[in-house]
Order: structure tokens, then C-alpha cells, then sequence
């Protein structure tokens, strides 16, 4: 190689990130520092899906696999680089977000080995239940966020117990839809950070995009009633579905997936207050503290026990 330039790149929150140019192309160079699906091979399980996903003018085209350890002390990924900004929490960007989603949950992923949810509302609600788990381990929770959590989720349960709502693990999701992960390209959207794809019923994508505690961790406004309302009619034109059900669906599960965000925010946040966090990323969690704080809020939670 005759030149090459490593620029660094703001790092994920479990990961580090860097763009490398050599001589006339450009590659991200990713390095897997933590891992947030609980699979013992979680890079091979990214790979893989990337693989899966290329030529659909989806996610980056992935090019090397390193989780031999033998040269690096983490495991590694080389993916396209991919130029562009991320997506903004706009009205005008909306159609094209539901015209990814509809097109990534319109794939054929049967003879795939994916992770899959096959009762979707019960794996959701013990999801949640597993974080409030985790978080009540850590030394400096806050008993209001725990009290507050276990209050919703148990009327959430109500609510799932006297549903009759078709939900189908019948589509490949992303599972975190958060404007970070779109990167707006010359060629379109793109979305990045494939660490926990699994086959679902669409409402969780829907509901991950949706959700107030998600869109808040990208950016200091939400989308309003309107912009929701015109996001699954799009969605739902798209995908030839009913845009009633597919409200109802979200109505049911978005709580659920906005716990899941406020608990997740928390967490981090003990996690800093506790010295837990991983020394390679350390930098990248505090300048996030005030997004953790935006979302870790027990006024979101109490929010989200109005909404029911």
C-alpha cells in the first residue's frame, strides 16, 4: 500500500470506529469492544447478516471477518465506508425510512439462521422484564425508575393478557431503528450497526422508530401526531397491510420497546457511576452522559403509565 490515513470516527457505544483510506478507496475499520445481544460469536452473527443483506441496497457492503484474537485484542470487522450524514428526525425524511423498513421486512430470510422472537408480544414483555432485572443489580439505581418500571410493565401485562392481536414472527428487524443507525448516502439510506437483527413481527421496528425514548436519544425533539400518523400509512401503502392494525399493533408494543430505551439509558448511567464501564470506550459513554440523562428520566416512564 503505498498510502494509507486512519481518521477516527466518534465511537459507538459498544464499539470503536475508524475510516480508512487506502490509497483511492475508503473502509470502516470496527472494532467490537462489548457486545449487547448475549451470542457468544456476536461479530461472526454481524458478518453474517451483512452478508445476507448485501446487494440490497440496505447496509454496507462487508468485506473481512477477524475474531481469531491472534493480532487484535477484540474482534474486528472491515465494512464499506459509507459517505453521508446522519438521518434527521424530519418530516421530508420519513417516507424514505418507511420504504427501508418495508423493503428489509419484505425479504425472503427462511434457510437463515437468525435469532427469532416466535411469540413476540411474550418474548418483548420478558425482554423488559430482564432489564428491570439487570438494573435492579446495580448499586446506584434509582428506586423511583425501578418502582415506576415494575408499575408499567405491570400494566402493560394487562393489556398483552386481553389482546387478540395477530403478532407473527414473520420479518427480518433491525431491533434499533434510531436515527444514528441511517446514514442518508448519494444512493439512498443506509442502515448501519447490525449487531442484533432478528426475525419479528414488524410492529418492533415500528415501534423502536416510533418510540419516544428512542428518538430522544438521537435528537432533543419527537416526532408529533401527524408525522406519526403519515409514517404508517406510508409504511403500511408500501407493504399493502392495514395501517389500523399495524396502529393498534404499535399501540400495544411501543411501550413496551420505550421501557426498554429508558431502563437501557439507566443502566448506562450506573454502569459510569460504578466505574463498569469498559476502559476503550469510557470516552465515548461520558460524552453521551446528557444523552443517557435525556432519556433515564422517570418523567418518561411516568409518561409512558399515561399513555395506557
Amino acid at each position: 500500500m503505498e498510502s494509507l490515513e486512519i481518521h477516527k470516527m466518534t465511537p459507538g457505544s459498544y464499539n470503536l470506529n475508524f475510516h480508512i483510506s487506502v490509497e483511492t478507496k475508503d473502509f470502516i475499520f470496527r472494532v467490537n469492544i462489548d457486545q449487547q445481544s448475549g451470542l457468544s460469536r456476536q461479530v461472526q452473527y454481524e458478518y453474517d447478516t451483512l452478508k445476507f443483506l448485501q446487494g440490497h441496497g440496505l447496509a454496507p457492503d462487508v468485506y473481512h471477518l477477524d475474531d481469531t484474537r491472534q493480532y487484535f485484542e477484540f474482534d474486528i470487522l472491515i465494512e464499506q465506508y459509507l459517505e453521508g450524514p446522519y438521518l434527521l428526525l424530519e418530516k421530508s425524511y420519513l417516507p424514505q425510512v418507511a420504504a427501508s423498513l418495508a423493503k428489509l421486512h419484505s425479504l425472503d430470510h427462511h434457510g437463515v439462521n437468525f435469532i427469532s422472537w416466535p411469540d413476540p408480544l411474550k418474548d418483548t414483555y420478558e425482554f423488559v422484564q430482564n432489564d428491570i432485572a439487570h438494573y435492579k443489580t446495580r448499586k446506584t439505581a434509582e428506586e423511583k425508575i425501578i418502582t415506576q418500571s415494575e408499575r408499567t410493565l405491570e400494566e402493560i401485562g394487562l393489556r398483552i393478557s386481553k389482546s387478540d392481536l395477530p403478532f407473527q414472527a414473520d420479518s427480518l428487524n433491525h431491533t434499533d431503528v434510531g436515527c444514528d443507525n441511517f446514514i442518508r448516502t448519494a444512493e439512498g439510506l443506509r442502515m448501519i450497526d447490525w449487531e442484533k437483527p432478528r426475525v419479528d413481527d414488524c410492529s418492533y421496528d415500528l415501534s423502536c422508530f416510533l418510540s419516544e425514548p428512542a428518538e430522544l436519544w438521537c435528537s432533543p425533539h419527537v416526532l408529533n401526531a401527524a408525522e406519526r400518523e403519515a409514517f404508517i400509512e406510508e409504511y403500511a401503502r408500501i407493504r399493502g397491510k392495514s395501517a389500523e392494525l399495524l396502529r393498534k399493533k404499535i399501540r400495544i408494543r411501543e411501550p413496551m420497546v420505550s421501557l426498554h430505551w429508558i431502563l437501557w439509558g439507566a443502566t448506562k448511567l450506573c454502569d459510569l457511576r460504578e466505574e463498569r464501564t469498559s476502559p476503550e470506550l469510557l470516552g465515548s459513554h461520558e460524552e453521551k452522559i446528557f444523552r443517557y440523562e435525556r432519556i433515564a428520566r422517570v418523567e418518561n416512564i411516568e409518561k409512558l403509565m399515561d399513555s395506557l
